[in-house]
């Protein structure tokens, strides 16, 4: 289908598009792929009470169907790197239905 999920732990958000270049086929031309700007669009996962990031550490995003994604979370970073409120999400499966 091309679409394609992006998340960023420096921003704690989830990048939705849509990659370009299948032929009619299905394959996919690595000579034509490129991502559309057109219907991109960028989620900010959601913060804690006080408005601050908690997910920290989304390492990967599946598509459970059209309007639901899952994600994952990787263990924080130990010895002081991460703020202590990553631990609440670390090593855990979330899922988003998305607006």
């Amino acid at each position: 289908t091309g679409r394609v999920a992006v998340s960023s732990q420096e921003e704690s958000q989830l990048w939705l598009g849509q990659l370009l270049g299948q032929n009619p086929a299905g394959l996919w031309d690595i000579d034509a792929m490129e991502f559309s700007t057109d219907d991109a669009i960028v989620y900010d996962f959601p913060k804690n009470d006080q408005c601050m990031t908690v997910y920290c550490n989304v390492e990967g995003v599946h598509w459970l169907n059209d309007n639901m994604i899952m994600a994952v979370s990787d263990k924080m970073k130990s010895k002081g790197k991460q703020d202590f409120r990553c631990f609440e999400k670390d090593q855990s499966v979330h899922v988003f239905v998305l607006p």
